[in-house]
């Protein structure tokens, strides 16, 4: 089985240099053939060097793209051993990956037609399981009949999803030029409204169809059990997972209903498509109204916009940057970059762009536009150990001070005749220096209360208190001192 990691790793030479591309590109046609370094090299259209297609070649096999291979065949030295192992081929899971980011990369421009004939096919599915009874027919021809409905409607699903998706983003563009103004007024509007019509035509008899079905779905589903993922089923092999066929589960059913059929205020899939495609198609029909204005206060702008381009495009450099500023309100972006520490800033913050030196701009966000760190991360540290080490040492130092206080309140109860620890003075030390501060230099007497001890001091002129300890004689003098509990 494959990781977590690896399913989200496999994608990650997409935002790199395109140079992964190309080197993914010359194993995706090779039916899993296996290809040294060097044939890698000689198979690529670019300049690079053997040593530098090694490295991207280590790193698509790091992120799950390629793998090594294990077999070396017959050798008769070390070297050509190792020469032999170093042969690499691209994975099942790379080889998709591959397929699905050039698809969508060769697609995502492309203006993409809707295919109402798959419905048509969808109806005749529908048709045939309403013909056929549930609980007697066999196995087999339940499970072709339901391919023959979940087929069409999964490539349908697929056309006219991004079909509409297309048009909610083109509904905000305001930059056609002359082609593209002519296919939206002339084509496009035309076509989504022909469309909508032969689409709701089409879902009219859907919708009574599945109405029908829908009540058997539970017998289907148990009787129609067909394919890989029955047989490992029905073996109990839970630890492999195999993709299932649609529709061989009651909510596939549910789902394909919810794009036909309607209830009390929950539209269909097909009746919520229709309505954003109409107010796509208003919102794009007043835009282009708007771009087709002559001489109006809501005309277009593009033939200034083009003017300003072309200022841009033959000026020199310093009036480029005056164009700017004056245009947009921009001064120069030659100076911009990430954030500076102290250590690396050359000069204060509230320096103009037009005076300050060139900044520093790190790789990262000069080449590819962004800061962000890449290659793996490093594991997060488990301080449980030495957290719990911590509370324990400050659970005894907590222990430690609890019995030098007691010591303390022992030795203050009894007059201080008895002979204090090192513990139990820097507690009476802690407290007498906060009574002596109380005291100050006029009061007559100062108190503490700390941790539970309350110390008092208070002048007596010709009196001390004298306080035996391991380290020595404490003596205060023109004072009295007494420690007790605090109340």
């Amino acid at each position: 089985m494959t990781s977590p990691g690896i399913r989200t790793s496999v994608f990650a030479y997409v935002t790199e240099s395109p140079e992964y591309r190309e080197i993914l590109a010359v194993f995706a046609g090779t039916f899993f053939a296996e290809l040294t370094p060097a044939e890698v090299t000689a198979r690529l259209d670019t300049d690079l060097d053997e040593a530098t297609v090694t490295a991207r070649l280590e790193a698509l096999r790091g992120w799950g793209n390629l793998e090594v291979s294990a077999s070396v065949g017959q050798v008769g030295t070390v070297e050509d051993y190792y020469r032999r192992r170093n042969r690499y081929l691209i994975t099942r899971v790379g080889q998709e990956v591959h397929d699905l980011v050039e698809g969508v990369l060769a697609q995502v421009d492309d203006v993409r037609d809707v295919s109402l004939g798959r419905l048509d096919q969808v109806r005749a599915g529908l048709n045939l399981l309403v013909g056929l009874d549930p609980a007697s027919a066999p196995p087999n021809k339940l499970a072709e009949a339901v391919r023959a409905v979940f087929d069409p409607h999964v490539a349908f699903s697929a056309e006219i999803t991004q079909f509409f998706a297309a048009i909610n983003q083109w509904q905000s563009r305001f930059d056609l030029d002359e082609d593209e103004f002519a296919f939206f007024s002339e084509v496009l509007v035309g076509y989504v409204g022909e469309r909508l019509e032969a689409l709701r035509r089409r879902a009219r008899p859907l919708a009574a169809l599945l109405e029908t079905v829908l009540p058997r779905v539970p017998v289907i589903v148990e009787r129609a059990a067909d394919g890989l993922a029955a047989r490992v089923a029905a073996a109990g092999l839970s630890s492999v997972r195999v993709r299932r066929e649609p529709g061989a589960a009651v909510a596939d059913w549910e789902n394909l209903a919810s794009w036909f059929v309607g209830g009390v205020g929950r539209p269909s899939r097909i009746q919520v498509l229709e309505r954003d495609a109409v107010d796509a198609v208003r919102t794009l029909t007043q835009n282009l109204t708007r771009l087709s204005r002559t001489g109006t206060a809501g005309a277009s702008r593009r033939a200034d916009y083009l003017r300003l381009a072309l200022f841009f495009d033959r000026g020199d450099p310093s009036s480029v940057h005056e164009l700017a500023a004056a245009a947009f309100g921009l001064a120069g972006a030659r100076h911009l970059g990430g954030a500076g520490g102290d250590d690396t800033d050359p000069v204060d913050a509230s320096v103009s762009w037009w005076e300050a030196p060139t900044a520093q701009v790190p790789i990262s966000l000069r080449e590819r536009g962004d800061a962000t760190s890449r290659g793996r991360t490093s594991r997060v540290q488990d301080r449980s150990q030495e957290r719990r080490h911590l509370l324990a040492r400050r659970a005894e130092a907590e222990k430690r001070a609890a019995a030098a206080r007691a010591e303390l309140l022992e030795a203050g109860a009894e007059g201080f005749t008895a002979r204090l620890s090192e513990p139990a003075l820097r507690e009476l030390q802690r407290v007498l220096a906060r009574a002596v501060a109380d005291l100050g230099p006029s009061a007559g007497s100062g108190a503490v209360v700390l941790d539970g001890v309350r110390c008092a001091v208070a002048r007596a002129p010709g009196t001390s208190t004298t306080v035996p300890t391991h380290a020595g004689a404490l003596r205060v003098r023109d004072l009295t001192l007494t420690v007790e509990p605090a109340p």
